[in-house]
């Protein structure tokens, strides 16, 4: 079988937008994972063999539970942004590899606050309100060799999936604030006891499967 030469095997299309389908199925099977939304667009370069690619990702979780005088409220968010390039090679008619580098950025932000009535053993049972707020900071930088393979379900429609070998570097806060105030009275919480400690690590990561890329050439 012939396989065809860069030049003819790859369309003349500029642009491929691309979605990552491991956010919708992974929910589908089991509610409690979180995998992100995940947008991929890449664009042509003169040499048609390469690619500038922009890959976008973010997550949004909010969740409130309350019983009585008891409420929980807690708040997930992450976005990031990765730009990279890419080198194809082509396979055959359908199949195409491809090698690249992507430099990634994101955050990461968690809150979780709950609210309580506070007891005090040497007065009324309930004298006043309590508050606990935890959060959680993450900036992570990561400059991530790939690879990856992409099938044409027709001209304009692809998919494709890439592995990605991460080497980062991560900036970790953790902190907790506790308050109180009066039960009578429209005072404010008043911060009682607070502590906050940074953590900053780095490594090496490895994903074997980042999700199936369903993408749209134009």
């Amino acid at each position: 079988m012939l396989i065809p030469s860069e030049a003819d095997s790859i369309p003349a299309s500029r642009f491929e937008l691309g979605v990552n389908t491991y956010f919708a199925i992974s929910r589908l099977f089991d509610q409690s994972v979180r995998a992100p939304m995940e947008l991929l667009i890449r664009k042509r370069m003169k040499r048609q063999n390469q690619m500038l690619r922009l890959r976008a990702f973010g997550d949004l979780q909010r969740l409130k539970y309350v019983e009585f005088t008891y409420s929980d409220e807690s708040q997930d968010f992450l976005y990031g942004l990765a730009l990279g390039y890419e080198w194809i090679k082509p396979i055959n008619e359908r199949w195409e590899g491809y090698y690249g580098l992507d430099l990634e950025g994101s955050q990461k932000r968690s809150f979780d606050t709950n609210t309580r009535d506070g007891y005090d053993p040497e007065a009324d049972p309930i004298t006043f309100r309590e508050k606990t707020n935890v959060y959680q900071h993450t900036d992570r930088i990561a400059l991530s060799p790939l690879l990856g393979i992409r099938f044409s379900l027709s001209k304009k429609l692809l998919l494709s999936t890439e592995f990605r070998l991460a080497n980062y570097m991560e900036w970790t806060k953790t902190g907790e604030e506790y308050s109180t105030k009066p039960m009578e009275g429209n005072g404010d919480y008043q911060i009682q006891t607070r502590s906050e400690e940074t953590v900053k690590e780095k490594g090496i990561r490895f994903r074997p499967y980042t999700g199936i890329f369903l993408n749209y050439r134009f």
